[in-house]
């Protein structure tokens, strides 16, 4: 099999079967390397085949390399070169081939996924952590990606358990959290839900667990463990992404590495900026830095194989009329990478504000997730009406499922809850010195909102609100016609429901 590498832009032929072309892409990793190609693969029968994207690397690369010194035209690669696929979905094109045109190509490019020995080797090398790896982990390498370039098979299904720390303010207790992802599963179950009211100590569980994965300076005893009774290669999760946009949260954001070729990875999206060194008080990010995180964003997924899957989150998000409407993957046609970055700005600017907020997030979230990625969402109802909220949700499961990740949501609302099933619920509440995690009775998946209101916050719903108003009305009046009268007619359905319950309670006592 031939190797040609061509210029950026250029079109490859398709006159010559079994031949295999490398368009040079121009992306550069933090204006140190560029090392992107796409490969497209011309086979027997003269089809055009797009593989995906590719980076190569060299060993020993000189000091302002920017591009590793591959001939123009080769049968295979010499031992100072080494490539990996920038997405799983470029060994699944690979696989559709057949074995042996796959097993050729990758032999030919030193795939270190294919190739264990060269992966140890390559690893070490500064161009792998800083661009090789920059959107893909060695989780991913060792993991999926290993086992698609053998020919097999996705990962099946997973577990991990978290245990807590001794919880602030309570009797000591520990909370023991279980969580179980199955692929193809209906309703899915790659969506986890933390629920209870305010002040429980969701966020407080959420930063936690964060901090347990990332933070290596933080003992076991302040923030909890993971843990899994499955056997893995490598880490237990590939990578780890926050999402808060909370004014109030008082935590500060871990830094992303950009050394990608250890430990597990962390990238956030969200309001505050990252801290560098010993800066102090920063003002949360402008909506020009958040304009700016979007169209970064979009970019680097335009540039990877990642387009197809942000497109595909988009148009689950289309069940919202605004997103609709305003078609925004439109924005894609533009070829021009000055006219993108404008008109997709442009796009962004004139969203809503919680409209930028899920559209920042998906995006980011396409960019970031992996194999086995953790994502922690906390309350992201805060910003989203209703129906908003619910396409976000479908739309985020949907990107989960494709990469066959995990989320954990902290929320408290129903909303959220009904789009998930009761075994991926954790109802967290606190009494005095009490904490506790349980399982909902109610099967919440399509319930009734008043129904999981009411599973989920008990009396403290029945004495707020318009239920207050109710059993004022209860004490001031002796019948039920006179306390419909005193709302001019004005109660909806449940209303009345729970009025008549209040007064069969009253007549019983009386």
């Amino acid at each position: 099999m031939k190797f040609k590498v061509l210029p950026a832009g250029n079109s490859c032929p398709i006159d010559k079967p079994n031949y295999a072309y490398l368009v040079t892409d121009n992306w550069d990793d933090w204006f140190e390397f560029s090392t992107m190609y796409t490969l497209i693969y011309v086979d027997g029968d003269l089809n055009k085949n797009r593989i995906g994207s590719i980076k190569i690397g060299q060993f020993d690369m000189e000091k302002d390399q920017r591009r590793p010194k591959i001939p123009n035209s080769f049968s295979e690669l010499g031992d100072d070169f080494f490539s990996v696929g920038q997405d799983d979905s470029f060994y699944d094109e690979l696989n559709k081939l057949g074995e042996e045109t796959r097993s050729q190509i990758l032999s030919a490019l030193n795939d270190i996924a294919l190739d264990e020995n060269l992966y140890e080797k390559a690893i070490k090398e500064r161009v792998t952590g800083t661009s090789l790896l920059r959107s893909v982990s060695h989780t991913s390498i060792k993991g999926q990606y290993r086992r698609l370039a053998k020919g097999g098979v996705r990962l099946s299904e997973y577990s991990f358990l978290y245990e807590s720390p001794k919880m602030k303010g309570t009797e000591g207790r520990r909370l023991n959290l279980a969580f179980e992802v199955t692929p193809e599963s209906n309703p899915p179950t790659n969506i986890h839900v933390l629920i209870g009211r305010n002040g429980v100590g969701k966020t407080h569980l959420i930063n936690n667990m964060i901090s347990s994965l990332i933070d290596e300076e933080s003992p076991t005893s302040k923030v909890g463990e993971f843990s899994s009774p499955d056997e893995f290669e490598g880490e237990l999760f590939s990578n780890v992404v926050s999402v808060t946009f909370s004014a109030f949260d008082e935590t500060e954001p871990l830094p992303e590495k950009k050394d990608k070729s250890s430990g597990i990875q962390f990238s956030y999206v969200g309001l505050k900026r990252v801290k560098k060194g010993s800066e102090k008080n920063l003002p949360p990010k402008s909506p020009v830095i958040l304009k700016n995180e979007f169209v970064k964003s979009i970019l680097a997924c335009k540039a990877g194989s990642k387009i197809e899957r942000w497109k595909r989150a988009i148009e689950k998000l289309e069940t919202d009329p605004v997103f609709g409407d305003i078609n925004v993957a439109s924005i894609l046609n533009n070829d021009d990478e000055d006219d993108f970055k404008d008109i997709a700005g442009r796009l962004f600017k004139n969203l809503s504000s919680g409209h930028k907020i899920v559209l920042l997030t998906i995006t980011r979230l396409v960019e970031t997730i992996e194999e086995r990625s953790l994502v922690f969402l906390d309350e992201p109802e805060a910003h989203l009406h209703p129906p908003l909220l619910s396409a976000f949700i479908r739309s985020l499961s949907d990107l989960l499922i494709n990469r066959n990740a995990v989320s954990i949501i902290a929320t408290h609302s129903p909303v959220v809850l009904q789009e998930v099933p009761r075994s991926c619920t954790w109802k967290l509440w606190r009494s005095g010195h009490l904490s506790k995690v349980e399982r909902l009775e109610t099967e919440s998946f399509g319930e009734n909102v008043g129904i999981l209101t009411r599973e989920v916050f008990g009396l403290e719903h029945t004495d707020s609100g318009f239920h207050n108003l109710l059993n004022d009305a209860v004490d001031k009046f002796d019948s039920y016609e006179a306390a419909i009268n005193s709302f001019d007619s004005q109660l909806g359905l449940e209303a009345k429901g729970i009025l008549r319950a209040l007064y069969g309670v009253k007549r019983t006592k009386a």
